[in-house]
Order: structure tokens, then sequence, then C-alpha cells
């Protein structure tokens, strides 16, 4: 999993940490563990990396996130994952938070080397993994679980995001370039809207089913089994149920790129009716949906405040303006 990034000033008895007490619930007694490495920090989730406290002294993850993200990765782990015959990380469990509406859940420490878009094994790894899971999901009684995935749900991202945008062009704490780059995603949201209908058309016929939401490299590692290179996927806080276009991406930002013909050899009749361009397409609708994903985020985090709370969601949208033009200038529908 991810390298150490963020600092905190850690208790002087590694028992006392908030990670390793809530590990103590779980496991019924007290380890402490050889290290605490912090993994991230926010308002919303944390992730830590426990030292020596799993089995035969192996590294455990523990995160925590609000109750309703961990009941749907416990979900995904315990009632789906372990069924497949693919390698998988093993779940611990989870344990409640009084009180506070979060949750801990612990994880295997996913070890390995990291994936590359340059390397073809990978990607066809990648394709075949994603095929298998995709191909089981679908006959799996998800729906009524998850979060919707379709096209609906992303438009109606589009109009609440262009909305917020649209908001923050009377922000005095913003500067010119911030509110040119405001009117650029608004206009091209606007464009991509009037162009709705294609998207949907190239998602029509396509099975619903699980759908990772942030199918990234840092999300996946890549570990050497008796069998050969296994993916090794965590976490699914995005994940919902509709059309597996986000996961299809191609080349956008840290995306893993699956091979596309190995995708479609797995699924093995499934998408049968669909030949390799029209999953290409429905690959080339997902770039619209990571960015409505990453914009519609990044919206929510502008305030009407001081420009020190402003400057990482600009950061953000500036990258998501270049990424949305060149997205435009490639769809099918404008070349």
């Amino acid at each position: 999993m991810a390298r150490p990034t963020t600092s905190e000033l850690l208790p002087e008895r590694l028992t006392e940490h908030r990670a390793v007490r809530a590990w103590s619930r779980l496991e019924s007694e007290s380890i402490e563990p050889e290290g605490i490495e912090v993994l991230k920090t926010g308002k919303k989730s944390a992730v830590y990396r426990l030292v020596g406290v799993g089995p035969k002294g192996a590294s455990v993850i523990a995160k925590r996130c609000p109750l309703a993200t961990g009941l749907l990765e416990r979900m995904i782990y315990e009632e789906f994952l372990s069924a497949l015959p693919l390698p998988a990380l093993r779940y611990y469990g989870m344990v409640e938070e009084p009180d506070t509406g979060f949750c801990w859940a612990f994880l295997e420490d996913a070890r390995g080397q990291e994936y590359s878009t340059g390397n073809r094994e990978h990607r066809e790894l990648a394709g075949r993994w994603l095929g298998t899971i995709h191909k089981a999901a679908a006959s799996a009684v998800f729906e009524r679980h998850l979060p919707g995935r379709q096209p609906d749900h992303y438009l109606e991202l589009l109009r609440a995001s262009r909305a917020t945008l649209v908001c923050h062009l009377r922000n005095p704490a913003l500067g010119e370039a911030d509110l040119l780059t405001l009117r650029a995603l608004a206009s091209y949201c606007d464009l991509l809207e009037a162009h709705w209908s294609e998207l949907e058309g190239a998602c029509a016929g396509v099975s619903p089913t699980l759908v990772h939401g942030d199918f990234s490299m840092k999300n996946v590692r890549v570990a050497t089994t008796g069998a050969g290179l296994a993916l090794l996927v965590f976490d699914w806080e995005y994940a919902g149920w509709g059309v597996p276009a986000s996961d299809l991406v191609q080349f956008m930002g840290r995306t893993l790129s699956p091979d596309l013909g190995s995708y479609r050899t797995t699924m093995n009749g499934l998408m049968a009716p669909l030949a390799l361009p029209d999953i290409e397409r429905l690959a080339e609708c997902g770039k619209f949906f990571r960015l409505l994903d990453g914009i519609s985020w990044s919206a929510l985090l502008l305030v009407f405040d001081s420009y020190t709370f402003l400057a990482k969601p600009m950061s953000y949208l500036r990258s998501y303006e270049a990424r949305f033009a060149e997205a435009l200038r490639t769809a099918p529908w404008l070349r």
C-alpha cells in the first residue's frame, strides 16, 4: 500500500494510539506494534500501517472511515472477493467507533511492485482481473446495496458541479486566472451535456456490474505468486453499481488503462454484442465520468473564505480543466 506521507505526533506508548486501540478491540488483546506509519489523515478518513501486529508479525492497514463506507467495503471483501478464484487481500474485520458515525477497518498490507501502464503484462493482468470481477458481479445481488453508477448519476454530478462553479464566479477571494478556469469548466460542462445522449448511447446495452470507481495506480499492487503475477486491489470506498466505463479508462492521469482485448476475452459472452471498438467507446465515456467525479469532489471544497482554503481545490480544478479540454478534443462526436 501507500508509503508514509503524513506526519502525526504519535503517543509515547503506541498501544494508546487510536488505531491500535481499535485493533485490540477486534483481536481481544493488546499488541504493541513495532511502529506506526501514517499513510493518510483527513477530516473524513485516516489510514495507518501498524507494523508487526498481524499474523506472523505482518503489518496491518488500519483505516478510519465513515460507517457507511466501512460497511460497503466489508460487503465487497467478505461477501464477494473472498468467493472468487482470484488472489485478494485478507480482510481482518471492522469495529465501530461509539457515537461518532465512524468505524475502523483492518486489511492485510498489500506488498508487491507498483503498477506500470508501460508494462504490457501489467495491463493484460488488469484487463483479465477486471473482466473476472465484472463478469462475476453481474450475477451477484449487489444492486440494492450499492450507489448507482449509471450515466444519469454522472449527469447529476455535472449539473451540480457546474452550478457550484458558476456560484463561485462571485467569490471575491478568487483572482482572474481562477475565474477563467471556472468559466472554462462550466462551458465544458455545457458542451458535454449537449452531447449527453451520445454518451448514453455508448453505454446502452451494457450489463450493469460492480464498478470500483477509482481503478488507479495508488489502489493496486502487483504481487508475484506461485501461479504468476497477481493484481491486489484495495480502497473500494467509491464502488457502485452501473456501467463499468470509469474502470476502463485509457491513459488518463494515473488510471490503470487495462488491456481492453484481455478484458473482452475474459468477459466471455457477457458483453458478446460489443465488439472491441464498442468497448473502446465505453472507455472514452469513462474519461468524462472520472473527470466529473474529480470536478465534483474539488468543487465541494470551494468556500467563500480566505484564498488559503481555496488554493488546493483551485489547483485540482486547473488540472481538470486541461484534461477536460483534451477529452473533448478527442471525443468521437467532435472529430
